[in-house]
């Protein structure tokens, strides 16, 4: 705020001091409104970041890597479901990848809520893994039997992976709303002290 401050009263008082010099007001304009651009680049404005408060016993670095490697299982993940070939299952892995997407999103917002998902980077790598070896599988030219039931376990074990998912999305969901109730209900009685 400061520094914008500085910056008017200094554009302003090079206008004037031009327009009492006898330049004419156009140029005394341009060349304020450049001083004043130029001052603003010198001295750019202060973005203070809000810090979210982290979990107990979690440091900020601890909460990067966290989110780091949640980011990079989800890529895993994400390439793995361009590589199946059965449609019906490559949407709902990429179903499962939105999802983590969105619970990622939330941490963000809330650090707090990742004490809900602390295995969350293990479950999406096994996830991976997994994936892997459905995709290896599929794509072999001849299938036995106990390949299909393979094949089969695992479509259901990503299925059941996706209703976790949601589920989880949901808890956070409802703390969220429950969050902005409590605010809303505080507000709403400030409002009637007053």
């Amino acid at each position: 705020m400061i520094k914008e401050l500085i910056s008017g009263i200094a554009a302003a008082f090079i206008f004037l001091l031009l327009l009492v010099q006898g330049a004419f007001w156009w140029l005394s304009l341009l060349l304020a409104t450049g001083a004043y651009v130029g001052i603003r680049l010198l001295f750019p404005p202060e973005h203070r970041k809000i810090l979210a408060e982290l979990p107990d016993g979690v440091s900020r670095e601890e909460f990067r890597q966290y989110l780091s490697q949640c980011r990079l299982a989800l890529s895993l993940v994400r390439a793995d479901a361009a590589a199946v070939s059965n449609p019906v299952f490559k949407q709902t892995v990429l179903h499962l990848c939105e999802l983590g997407d969105e619970l990622l999103v939330n941490f963000e917002k809330d650090p707090q809520d990742m004490r809900m998902a602390q295995a969350l980077p293990d479950r999406l790598q096994r996830l991976h893994e997994i994936l892997s070896g459905y995709i290896d599988l599929a794509n072999q030219k001849t299938q036995s039997p106990q390949s299909a039931r393979a094949l089969e376990a695992t479509e259901k074990a990503v299925t059941k992976a996706v209703a976790k998912f949601e589920e989880m999305h949901h808890r956070l969901l409802e703390n969220d709303a429950i969050d902005l109730s409590t605010s809303a209900k505080t507000f709403d009685n400030l409002l009637d002290f007053d």
